[in-house]
């Protein structure tokens, strides 16, 4: 746009759709079905990109402890019969007798418990993060473009409405502020929930899989010793 080509050539350069669904493609259109300054908007939408991946690199960080915990404890009933075998007490081979042979079916289906509580747990944390801020943000650019309230603010905007209508503070800096509140809100509200969710996954880990492991590592040492 800052080279002079028209929206229609920068919108195929770029890759862009008018009427595609990802969040840039859905806030360019409101903003130019709108009337909104293009160039303010795509300095604005450049802005939004970053503002989200950012937001995704925070919480793949506070996420990475939960799920690397999840599959360290998945990994330690496999764990306890490699080392029974390493250290000679025949654990592969105790399996395979009866006794043995039912342990381990007792094992599976813990660790498959397990496996399917932890991940509903955390399936919350693995959903693709959106920008929180993505309606604030829409709001916004209709504002530069002069929309009328009445037909383009969402009822969670009312109060600040309502602000600039009392106090005359400019709405535009208002939305601003706000789309920055609610963006460090939510990463921070992400965040310690990616904490609580270490310890909370240790409730299924400690009801299933820590059972798994003691019965993969008592009952076919001592069936190696019986044999």
């Amino acid at each position: 746009m800052s080279s002079g080509v028209s929206i229609k050539t920068a919108l195929e350069i770029s890759g862009l759709q008018l009427a595609g669904s990802s969040p840039i493609e859905k806030l360019l259109s409101s903003a130019i079905y709108s009337g909104a300054p293009v160039g303010q908007v795509a300095k604005r939408l450049v802005g939004f990109e970053l503002d989200l991946e950012r937001f995704r690199a925070e919480l793949a960080t506070a996420n990475a402890v939960p799920i690397a915990t999840r599959k360290l404890l998945l990994w330690l009933p496999a764990l306890s019969l490699v080392v029974g075998q390493l250290a000679g007490f025949g654990t592969l081979a105790a399996i395979l007798q009866p006794l043995g042979a039912v342990a381990l079916a007792i094992a599976g289906v813990l660790i498959l418990i397990g496996i399917r509580w932890s991940g509903k747990l955390l399936r919350p944390l693995l959903q693709e993060p959106e920008h929180p801020a993505f309606e604030l943000l829409r709001f916004s650019l209709l504002l530069s473009a002069g929309s009328p309230l009445s037909n383009s603010h969402p009822d969670a905007l009312s109060k600040l409405v309502d602000l600039s209508r009392l106090t005359g503070a400019p709405l535009q800096e208002l939305v601003e502020i706000e789309i920055e509140l609610t963006t460090q809100r939510a990463l921070q509200e992400s965040m310690a929930k990616a904490k609580r969710m270490s310890i909370e996954l240790l409730v299924p880990m400690s009801l299933t899989v820590l059972p798994a492991f003691l019965i993969l590592t008592i009952v076919p040492m001592l069936i190696g010793f019986g044999l």
